[in-house]
This record gives structure tokens, C-alpha cells and sequence, in this order.
């Protein structure tokens, strides 16, 4: 296969979507961070009426620990693949 050409290209490809999941990886974990140390921070700054904002900010912190979920997920599984 090697002498016609089909697997010339077949590693730079591979490192190339480790490198694009990596990016995405980081990213997602950057912002799942960010969501959720924003949603406490809110929630500290307004104590006063934190009943009301508890149910509020619930989406937020469960969209931000899911983003790091989706995160750490998507690391594992292109860290198998280089294995």
C-alpha cells in the first residue's frame, strides 16, 4: 500500500487531528472552568438572595462541570489513540 501512495499521508493526518482534538480539548476545559468559577463568583457577590439565585445558577454550573466532562472525555480518548 505504502508503494502506491495510500499510506503516504496517514501520519500527518493522525497528528494532525491529535493536535485539533487537543485545542478543542483545552478549550472546552477553559471555558467549563470559566462558567463555573463565574457561577460562584455571582453567587458570592449576591449571598443575600442566594435561595432565589441557587436555582438560578443550577443550568450554569451543570453546563460548566459538563463542558469539562465533554473535556476530559475527548482528551482520554485521542490519548488512547496515540498509544
Amino acid at each position: 500500500m505504502l508503494e502506491k501512495g495510500f499510506l503516504h499521508h496517514q501520519e500527518n493526518e493522525n497528528s494532525r487531528h491529535q493536535k485539533l482534538a487537543s485545542v478543542v480539548s483545552k478549550t472546552l476545559l477553559y471555558l467549563g472552568a470559566f462558567v463555573l468559577i463565574s457561577a460562584f463568583a455571582y453567587l458570592l457577590f449576591n449571598s443575600g438572595k442566594s435561595d432565589m439565585l441557587i436555582g438560578m445558577i443550577m443550568p450554569f454550573l451543570f453546563a460548566g462541570l459538563g463542558l469539562i466532562l465533554v473535556s476530559w472525555l475527548i482528551n482520554r480518548a485521542y490519548s488512547k489513540l496515540r498509544r
